[in-house]
């Protein structure tokens, strides 16, 4: 079986090739399965999801499309050494781009130390978002547990166009590219960080977000815009920030918790002050992404990209026009409350990184968020300072975190304080 990639499809598979934008998951385990029962596992998730079954190919016009293959995921053990291995580990895996021509189009990392475990899933990201991560997850812990995964067949993995409700398919390409498969490009060894914040403040940050009249989502991106603040940047310069939105609730989808690339790209932009105050900020990134109707910028950029991917000549000018057109400052990509158990048999999840991408050249500083079990999780991906030594780069990422917890902190703090003043 197999099927030509959709223009978002199309578009993430190509970018690709010049700037790898791999991503993954990882999730931290308490509970003893071993390699060879989490083998098994993978291969019955593979035959649940068609999209964990496929390589890339190209026609003879350059257009490429989906192949299905029976080829296994791989699957590589590490000997857990600490609780920061995972990161170590997965900052080499990342610079390792995943090749499109060869099925399939992820690859697991279990790190395993009696008890302990974090199980690293590294996917292509044109056969998943980061939610396809979260799903994968959870499908592997059930299937630790016991649960059996029935095959599905490929015509359930839709595009995003394909999924959009009452949009009839456009005409197919006709023209041949001339400059399309640029030479393999090797990204960066990203810089990764974590930290999972607690219990009691995480309910505050929930709290004081409606209190102010704006999201979490907001709160967050305020704390590290202004955290951009407190470094090398001209603040005279208007900073734009990147949110991907989830698009599976307008989409009609057969598998609606199926792996696939089910996203949109916001934009905000912010002219801030080192001491612009905290909570307007988060209101403006709230009040910018509500003025955006999901439905209706899927159709548009469908009506854009679509004739754009089908009939593109020019790889790397599209590429380039694409990439001016992302650049920022600061990425936040939320996944929100994730809602699955976290207790699967003997097997428990303590917590979810989602998603790492493999760089941040494009999209500046990027911070996945995702909250388990009533506490939220973020994690940093930094590109590395060109031409400063790696520690030191290591140490500026090091510091942007904290600057942005700190100022998360700060702010819940100031509204307890005056609420008891």
């Amino acid at each position: 079986m197999e099927r030509y990639l959709g223009a978002f499809e199309h578009l993430y598979w190509l970018y690709n090739q010049f700037y790898s934008i791999d991503f993954a998951t990882v999730a931290k385990l308490q509970g003893q399965f071993s390699c060879k029962q989490l083998s098994t596992v993978l291969r019955q998730v593979q035959q649940h999801h068609p999209l964990l079954r496929v390589r890339i190919a190209t026609d003879a016009i350059g257009q490429p499309k989906f192949v299905e293959t029976d080829d296994e995921i791989p699957l590589r053990l590490v000997a857990r050494k600490d609780d920061r291995h995972w990161q170590a580990e997965l900052e080499v895996e990342l610079a390792r781009s995943l090749d499109w021509q060869v099925a399939p189009l992820l690859r697991v990392v279990l790190l395993q130390s009696g008890a302990e475990s974090e199980l690293m899933i590294i996917c292509h990201h044109a056969i998943a978002d980061g939610l396809s991560g979260v799903y994968l997850v959870r499908d592997i812990l059930q299937g630790l547990k016991g649960k059996i995964f029935e095959r599905s067949d490929f015509s359930a993995a839709l595009s995003l166009e394909s999924a959009i409700p009452g949009i009839a398919p456009l005409k197919e390409a006709t023209v041949k590219p001339k400059d399309y498969l640029p030479p393999p490009s090797r990204p960066p060894q990203p810089h990764i960080h974590t930290v999972v914040l607690s219990l009691e403040l995480t309910q505050q940050l929930i709290q004081h977000s409606r209190a102010e009249h704006t999201t979490v989502h907001g709160a967050i991106s305020a704390a590290f815009l202004l955290a951009l603040t407190q470094q090398d940047v001209k603040l005279s310069d208007v900073m734009r920030c990147s949110h991907p939105v989830n698009a599976r609730s307008q989409l009609f989808l057969p598998m609606p918790d199926a792996v696939g690339l089910y996203v949109c790209l916001r934009m905000t932009t912010h002219s801030l002050e080192a001491d612009s105050a905290f909570w307007d900020v988060a209101r403006s990134v709230k009040s910018q992404l509500s003025q955006i109707d999901t439905a209706q910028q899927l159709v548009e950029e469908r009506q854009l990209r679509q004739p754009m991917m089908a009939n593109l000549t020019d790889a790397t000018a599209f590429v380039e026009e694409v990439r001016s057109q992302y650049l920022c400052q600061l990425t936040v990509t939320n996944l929100g409350r994730i809602d699955m158990a976290q207790q699967y048999g003997n097997i428990r999840i303590e917590a979810l990184h989602v998603p790492i991408p493999a760089s941040g050249v494009d999209l500046g500083q990027i911070v996945g968020v995702a909250t388990l079990g009533d506490r939220l999780a973020l994690t940093l991906s930094s590109t590395p300072l060109i031409d400063v030594d790696r520690a030191q780069s290591d140490r500026a990422a090091t510091a942007f975190l904290s600057a942005g917890v700190k100022l998360l902190e700060l702010a819940v703090v100031q509204e307890v304080a005056s609420e008891v003043a």
